[in-house]
């Protein structure tokens, strides 16, 4: 793919190759695709666990080393299924009034419904059936084939999920993260095709400064466009640390952006990104890193020892927890910019007033639209009970933490509890020793040292708690706890 400048409009164009097939591709169906739902370590097996996936409402349960995925309505009276719970045969019980459902969707039991000649028509009534989908765990994910219709375990086998390449041993991979944000599927999308933003937006993370942004002369498409297999973007450098690398960022629709930099050093770095749309404007992201040959070895140094054998004495789900906060900086600038920018895109539905694109930079965007307009008809919209939308989101529900990720993450969810705990033994400890100090000044049965001392102790517990508690409200908001609250993006 080659661009230019119309010098009448001053706009970048496109000057896409056809798309193959064009005369006999179907649209691309927004059901009939493997959808991942969450990571296995985000699961909790024990409990079924609510998800929406573009605009279902659909229940995960597990029993006896399946998954299951159904509708999360229970055809009775219409509750929500994920606020039952499994039982021991296997069966996903309604909390409401009882009823027992097997993992194809049959309902096995009614306690209501007495045993009589009539019962077993109405466990064969479909309308007391919930409706199943395919599952499958690839890459320690579990995916959903979103269709349910009576061709869909057949249509399922046809196509595999966009999944990473198997690594070698020399291979090094994080976790995989999960996060739940109040920006939509397609300005996500778009910004992960869009890598010159990282200078300017993310400046003073990891390097990221405006001062050492370079211009992308090279971003182009490889190969072509398909519904199905969507398409591949090869570019160069885009600062000065990488200018010698070469990296392509190939979209496998409907979620994936599998991005590789391929270094002047010889070695490969992958960043493997899902983009789930669950409701309009909020979207589910999915990733990890991985690297081909693990970072050399530091030079020994004491104090750095000194750190690792003291974060060493953490509890493993405390360790990861305090990493996962590492990351809401990068992420909160992320979603600022993403949903100022729906704003004003859903300010100006007419679109009077449209993006410029003067540049190859912008072609990463440029591609993905041209793949929805040719191929998915503007967004998954018209096969589906979803429709991308803009809701006016308050900076409480914007930086919150804990619907976007804490809640989904078990080391998070179990630092805040490990951190409660602790704010409860500062609390005792301060009263206790409070207490203790007051008696014995009051009553000098031991020296004024060990009164002072419980004071102390006192004071330095009440300390604990308070700093305890900012911690924990680290894994709550990005807002401040204490003072005005006002989000800080970048270092003043």
């Amino acid at each position: 793919m080659t661009t230019h400048i119309n010098p009448e409009t001053e706009a970048l164009e496109l000057n896409s190759p056809k798309p193959r097939s064009a005369a006999v591709e179907q649209p691309f169906n927004w059901l009939k695709q493997w959808y991942p739902i969450s990571p296995l370590s985000y699961l909790d097996s024990t409990c079924p666990t609510p998800i929406t996936i573009l605009g279902k409402k659909l229940v995960v349960w597990h029993h006896e080393r399946q998954w299951t995925v159904m509708d999360d309505t229970c055809p009775h009276k219409l509750t929500q299924l994920s606020l039952g719970k499994i039982q021991d045969d296997g069966t996903l019980v309604c909390r409401q009034h009882g009823w027992q459902f097997d993992c194809s969707g049959q309902c096995v039991k009614i306690p209501m419904l007495a045993d009589s000649g009539s019962s077993a028509a109405v466990y064969r009534n479909v309308r007391s059936h919930v409706s199943t989908y395919p599952t499958q765990v690839a890459q320690e994910l579990l995916w959903v084939w979103l269709d349910c219709s009576s061709a869909a375990q057949e249509e399922c086998q046809q196509k595999q999920p966009a999944t990473l390449p198997d690594p070698s041993e020399q291979w090094t991979e994080a976790e995989w993260h999960l996060s739940d944000v109040p920006v939509g599927y397609t300005v996500s999308l778009e910004s992960s095709l869009d890598p010159s933003h990282a200078q300017f937006l993310h400046e003073g993370i990891f390097g990221f400064s405006p001062a050492t942004a370079m211009p992308m002369r090279d971003l182009e498409l490889e190969g072509e466009m398909s519904a199905e297999d969507g398409f591949m973007l090869r570019h160069g450098g885009y600062n000065a640390f990488n200018q010698g690398m070469r990296a392509t960022r190939r979209f496998c629709p409907p979620c994936a952006n599998m991005t590789q930099y391929h270094l002047p050093t010889g070695g490969i770095q992958i960043f493997q990104l899902y983009f789930v749309p669950t409701t309009p404007g909020h979207c589910r992201y999915i990733g990890k890193f991985a690297i081909d040959t693990p970072p050399p070895a530091p030079r020994f140094n004491f104090f750095q020892w000194a750190n690792r054998q003291l974060w060493g004495l953490l509890p493993q789900d405390v360790q990861v927890g305090l990493q996962h906060l590492g990351a809401y900086k990068l992420s909160d600038q992320d979603i600022t910019a993403m949903h100022a920018q729906e704003q004003n895109e859903a300010a100006d539905p007419e679109h009077r007033r449209t993006s410029f694109f003067p540049t190859p930079a912008d072609q990463g965007i440029l591609t993905l639209r041209t793949w929805f307009k040719q191929f998915a008809e503007g967004g998954p919209a018209t096969n589906t009970l979803y429709s991308e939308g803009v809701e006016t989101t308050s900076d409480e529900q914007l930086y919150d933490r804990w619907h976007r990720h804490t809640k989904l993450c078990p080391s998070c969810r179990h630092s805040v509890d490990r951190l409660a705990n602790a704010q409860k033994l500062c609390q005792r400890l301060a009263i206790v020793s409070a207490v203790l100090g007051a008696v014995m000044l009051l009553l000098p049965i031991l020296p004024l040292r060990v009164s002072l001392g419980c004071l102390v102790i006192s004071i330095f517990s009440l300390l604990g708690y308070q700093g305890l508690s900012q911690l924990q409200h680290r894994f709550m908001s990005s807002i401040p706890q204490q003072g005005s609250p006002k989000i800080t993006l970048y270092a003043e």
